[in-house]
């Protein structure tokens, strides 16, 4: 097994989450858990990377990195430390929000070098409803998942995985074959993201917003506590075709006169249906929240330049509480 990839085997008796970039955010983080009943004798928790630099939790952030329920693959964050410190151990390195490195002991320094640099690139869980990768960037596109992992010892694959907003800035759909879901950080976005299977959750990044978790059992991503709708159109789309293939084996089971198989497979059908019913009003949520965003920012470009502040405030206004507001704010304020 590669140095670069972990492992974890299936949670018997608990449940697995993944947390966006941490960037020492630590009270925000045991607040997520909190509000999502974590249970560190039986749940798990996977970071997507980035833990350091930035946020006001240094202590507790490196402890983290000691829980027996927490691992980690290794961001871009710990990886520019790691060269930094390994270049000059006696440097005042503090870029990119690492000022908190000159309030660590020296004596303290090369132990802390080394936990980090023993951290995996790459990091698989294994869950009933299939295989779940982490890594902080990104994924070569196109790559298949096992070819990735297999050459991420590559420089080039591993500065993909570490550095890469291609996907994510390109809002590329195709996502990664031969994997059920991957997770990751890296590029702030207002909202978590769906691009196929992959997974975007970096809706912070040591700033204001919130710290958001995936539930590999639930299949479904928190914020604050509440469950989320991801792209609800690539939700239903893929209930859709397991609709599609039930109904298929329905069909054959009524034509080989199985009763005990039929009544299983319509169970199975009637539950798919409702949860398309549902995955169905959330897709019009997600049409109309859009678009009502799209007709604000066309009155503000025809509002006259002496009303425009006026006219920002007023939107902001109209979206209390939310990332649209903050996105607006940093765009325009």
């Amino acid at each position: 097994m590669q140095r670069n990839v972990l492992r974890l085997p299936v949670n018997q008796y608990g449940r697995d989450f993944v947390v966006g970039d941490i960037h020492f955010k630590t009270t925000d983080l045991y607040k997520a858990l909190k509000a999502v009943g974590f249970d560190p004798s039986v749940d798990r928790l996977v970071g997507v990377g980035d833990v350091i630099d930035r946020g006001p939790g240094v202590l507790d952030g490196l402890k983290l990195l000691g829980e027996p329920w927490f691992t980690t693959v290794a961001g871009n964050h710990e990886d520019m430390l790691i060269n930094a410190y390994r270049k000059n151990p006696e440097a005042r390195y503090s870029a990119h929000g690492a000022g908190w490195w000159a309030t660590i002991d020296d004596s303290s320094k090369g132990m802390i070098i080394d936990k980090l640099a023993s951290l995996p690139t790459v990091i698989e869980i294994q869950s009933a409803r299939g295989l779940v990768g982490v890594v902080h960037a990104d994924v070569p596109e196109g790559m298949q998942w096992s070819e990735f992992v297999t050459r991420i010892d590559d420089p080039q694959i591993k500065h993909v995985a570490q550095w890469s907003m291609q996907r994510v800035s390109k809002h590329n759909r195709e996502g990664v074959p031969g994997i059920w879901r991957v997770c990751t950080g890296h590029t702030w976005i207002p909202r978590p993201l769906r691009l196929g299977n992959f997974l975007a959750l970096d809706c912070s990044s040591g700033g204001e917003g919130p710290l958001v978790l995936y539930c590999v059992q639930d299949d479904t991503i928190y914020m604050e506590g509440r469950p989320v709708s991801l792209s609800s159109a690539e939700v239903v789309t893929e209930q859709l075709q397991q609709l599609e293939h039930t109904l298929a084996d329905l069909k054959t089971m009524t034509h080989a006169n199985k009763l005990i198989e039929t009544q299983g497979l319509s169970v199975e059908a009637d539950a798919l249906v409702k949860q398309i019913n549902s995955g169905w009003l959330n897709l019009r949520e997600d049409i109309s929240e859009p678009q009502r965003l799209i007709n604000a920012l066309h009155g503000l470009s025809l509002t006259p330049a002496d009303r425009k502040a006026a006219k920002l405030e007023q939107i902001c206004a109209s979206f209390p509480d939310t990332q649209i507001k903050q996105l607006l704010q940093r765009l325009f304020g």
